[in-house]
């Protein structure tokens, strides 16, 4: 390769086509962590140049170009392997600065700055050539209007009523550099210091010192790369590590790269695949654990463990793909096929991100969405590679049984929950699902249960009735896991005590966990007298007291000012009120004799009740594979 330093002119005054491949990431500069850094430096040398009249070089940093082959005549076309996001801004800087002079009638060099931004029109064959840049193409819209226009307030107009836009990347930095610009020329931002030296210097003298900084001033290392070098493994080794590039960057690099030697028609892939995952929605970070992570990322680790069978570390999300790509053979018995090229892991890639998409968002869907609830509940993502073969295999087509197996996976999983039962080995749980339920010549939610249910250990067990009696019963559930959970085990049984004879109504947001005999009970909740016989009975009762009232059936939810004026309140006052003012299914409960008086005998009776829904909501594994 060739690295050289080269001066802003110099890089971009001759007839040269530098493009962005619509594979690299959109622009993601913005003011806070990039464009203030670049303006300070650039203003520094603007202040020096313009009180000594001396320019003074400034390293910005390096880009990486690829020379592309280009038909005789036609202008020089050089790829943007690295740095694109620099080589973007300074652009938007140059059109800011030759509309400037412009404006201020400075023609001259309004001329020279618009040489930096657009090549000879008595060169371009292609109408996209006259640009000095041509971005990747979720940027090229922002900015084609960006270069066209001739003033901020031209640009404010061309954008206007267009919310998009007027909130793109590239629109934010021309206003920026245009502002601070603007700002500069007329002297508003000049130090209290200076002022008194720089009063005679008109604008034309600070353009002029504009373009002497561009001129000379602003110089970048230039490597230009053989066509001999291992392009891709240049772009890994610059951006893999401590970079602000997401794997799915890289894999989306190394994809289109790809495609590219293979002779694919990449614009296509592109738009017709690729371009779905420039949209926030997969950018957007999302909670994993204890780490937030962008859900694109997230997905092509649920999807590679999907194709490979096997457990994928999120650090090393880049690495495993490409292992999956240029290793992969067709998995013994899988359905889904590995592709033969890279425009086929484009294709599945994207047909698999739909799915991720609808598991996501299933409006229309109201199974899947209490599913996908609940789930927050289980707080564990281990079970979407299995998901995603779930819905590939079964919808739209067969959904009943799609339901089915949402039904068996709910009841294994919220089972657990109430038991308590480590899901640290979920990740190989989920994933010798999907082999067994692709070996089976069972129905899908049939397999599911049968390989479930198999499970014997207590990382893998299907909780039985005994198991689940005992821990509704016996065991507190109320701080022996966390009250996010508690509430949704208690939102599902209160679904479950809903009569047909009334209207369905979706539970309000702000509802907390009420202890109907109370946490703190001493005052308004005695012993009763043969309790206290002696000091050994009384500890024994107090003991027992403590574990009931945190058992299930002690439990219900009201509205957390409600709770508050309960307080620890007598069953003689506090049961009128709840039956007043607590319209959820689960308090209808306390309309009966069984509620008449509130003791540990009561809390049993009604902790079997709710074993009966729990029954009723989440079956065990037989009853799904009869």
């Amino acid at each position: 390769m060739d690295a050289n330093i080269r001066q802003l002119e110099a890089i971009f005054d001759p007839n040269v086509f530098f493009q962005v491949p619509l594979f690299q990431r959109p622009y993601v500069w913005n003011e806070a962590e990039n464009w203030e850094y670049l303006w300070e430096d650039i203003r520094a040398l603007l202040d020096r140049q313009l009180r000594t009249g001396k320019t003074r070089t400034h390293f910005l940093g390096a880009i990486v170009l690829e020379q592309l082959p280009h038909p005789a005549g036609s202008i020089e076309t050089r790829q943007v392997i690295d740095g694109q996001q620099r080589f973007t801004t300074l652009q938007i800087f140059l059109m800011a600065a030759r509309n400037l002079a412009g404006t201020q009638g400075a023609g001259k060099y309004a001329e020279r700055f618009a040489a930096l931004v657009e090549n000879n029109p008595s060169r371009v064959e292609d109408p996209v050539e006259k640009f000095k840049l041509w971005p990747t193409n979720s940027d090229r819209t922002p900015f084609k209007i960006i270069h066209g226009c001739k003033s901020l307030q031209d640009l404010d107009q061309k954008v206007k009523g267009k919310p998009t836009l007027a909130s793109n990347n590239l629109v934010g930095a021309y206003r920026y550099f245009h502002g601070k610009l603007a700002a500069w020329l007329v002297g508003q931002d000049d130090d209290e210091d200076d002022k008194a030296e720089l009063a005679s210097k008109t604008v034309e003298d600070r353009i002029e010192s504009l373009w002497q900084v561009v001129k000379g001033g602003l110089q970048l290392v230039v490597i230009n790369l053989d066509p001999d070098d291992e392009t891709q493994v240049i772009f890994e080794t610059l951006n893999a590590r401590g970079t602000e590039l997401l794997p799915a960057d890289l894999i989306k690099n190394y994809l289109f790269r790809k495609a590219l030697v293979q002779n694919a028609e990449v614009e296509g892939l592109y738009e017709d695949h690729w371009a779905r995952f420039e949209a926030e929605f997969w950018r957007k970070e999302v909670q994993q654990g204890r780490i937030k992570r962008p859900r694109i990322d997230l997905f092509i680790n649920h999807y590679l463990t999907l194709m490979t069978r096997d457990e994928v570390k999120s650090t090393h999300l880049f690495n495993a793909f490409k292992s999956f790509v240029e290793n992969a053979e067709p998995l013994a018995g899988s359905k889904v096929p590995v592709p033969a090229d890279a425009a086929g892991h484009i294709r599945q890639l994207a047909r698999y991100a739909d799915v991720f998409d609808a598991l996501q968002n299933p409006n229309g869907h109201p199974v899947l969405a209490q599913f996908m609830r609940r789930l927050e509940a289980v707080d564990t993502a281990t079970v979407l590679p299995f998901l995603l073969h779930a819905y590939a295999e079964l919808m739209p087509d067969d959904q009943s049984e799609f339901d089915k197996v949402l039904s068996v996976l709910e009841s294994f999983l919220m089972r657990r929950l109430i038991t308590n039962f480590t899901p640290k080995n979920y990740n190989r749980l989920f994933v010798d699902l999907i082999k067994a339920v692709e070996r089976s010549g069972e129905t899908m939610a049939k397999a599911v249960a049968l390989q479930l249910g198999k499970g014997t250990g207590e990382s893998t067990k299907f909780p039985s009735d005994m198991e689940l009696l005992t821990a509704v019963c016996e065991w507190p559930l109320y701080g022996r896991i966390a009250q996010y959970k508690v509430r949704a085990v208690l939102e599902a049984l209160d679904a479950a005590e809903q009569s047909t004879k009334s209207p369905v109504l979706a539970l309000p947001a702000n509802l907390t966990i009420e202890h109907v005999l109370p946490q703190t009970w001493q005052t308004h909740w005695p012993l009763p007298a043969e309790a206290k016989v002696d000091p050994a009975t009384e500890q024994k009762a107090t003991a027992r007291r403590e574990v009931m009232l945190n058992t299930l059936g002690n439990l219900t939810l009201i509205t957390g000012s409600f709770n508050s004026s309960l307080q620890n309140a007598a069953w003689g006052a506090k049961r009128p009120e709840l039956l007043r003012y607590a319209k959820i299914n689960l308090t209808q409960y306390f309309y009966g004799p069984e509620a008449d008086d509130w003791h540990e005998d009561a809390i049993r009776k009604r902790n079997e009740h709710m074993f009966g829904l729990l029954l009723k909501v989440w079956p065990d594994a037989g009853k799904f594979a009869a």
